[in-house]
């Protein structure tokens, strides 16, 4: 008896599950993100990675006068034999301003390292320029499956300091929290949120192996 309860049970956890996939699925990816921000910020921060995605963001930020400046972090060139062959973050930037008219203050966060290679990497180096500029709040710009990490990077490295950190989630046209699941790129993105989250979790510093996307 206890063996078919046992069982009718699993089977009913199992439908539901399923007829609740949607749901389920949906709360999964809004887990990893975090929309904070609001105006009156020194400055907004647009991770690298995502370049379609969190410059166009970020300018709409700065149309919305959340910030009166724009500052992309470095990420290190995976080919440096041919990286004068593709656009820094600062070009494709600037092209995407001109490209809407507007005006506005963009500067590279100067890196440590030759170029970020994780969203630790980021924070450190943001955390200098930080310092030398007097920053008091800011506003990170990333993807909405990026933000929860980049969040816990930034306030791991930033901490005992005075510095206000805020997300700001960019959205694309391909999935959302959603419908993630529909998509190549959406089941690539939340899955592996899945795996580096927790890693940079247990790691009180800096995490190599992950890149910065």
């Amino acid at each position: 008896m206890k063996k078919w309860l046992t069982l009718v049970i699993i089977i009913a956890l199992l439908a539901t599950a399923i007829s609740q996939y949607k749901s389920i699925l949906t709360s999964y990816a809004a887990f990893f993100t975090v929309n904070n921000a609001i105006s009156g910020a020194d400055a907004i921060v647009v991770l690298s990675g995502g370049k379609a995605t969190r410059i166009p963001h970020a300018l709409n930020l700065f149309a919305q006068d959340y910030a009166p400046r724009l500052l992309l972090t470095d990420e290190k060139k995976r080919n440096i034999r041919f990286a004068h062959l593709f656009s820094t973050n600062e070009e494709i930037a600037q092209a995407m301003i001109d490209e809407l008219k507007m005006n506005v203050q963009i500067k590279t966060v100067p890196s440590l390292k030759k170029g970020a290679t994780s969203t630790f990497d980021e924070a450190y180096d943001l955390l200098q320029l930080s310092k030398i500029e007097g920053f008091n709040h800011l506003i990170l710009v990333t993807d909405s499956f990026h933000t929860r990490r980049a969040y816990h990077a930034f306030q791991t490295v930033f901490e005992g300091t005075e510095i206000r950190l805020e997300m700001s989630a960019a959205q694309n046209e391909i999935f959302t929290e959603s419908n993630w699941w529909t998509s190549d790129q959406g089941i690539s993105a939340y899955v592996l949120e899945s795996i580096k989250y927790p890693v940079y979790l247990l790691s009180s510093r800096n995490v190599t192996s992950i890149r910065n996307d």
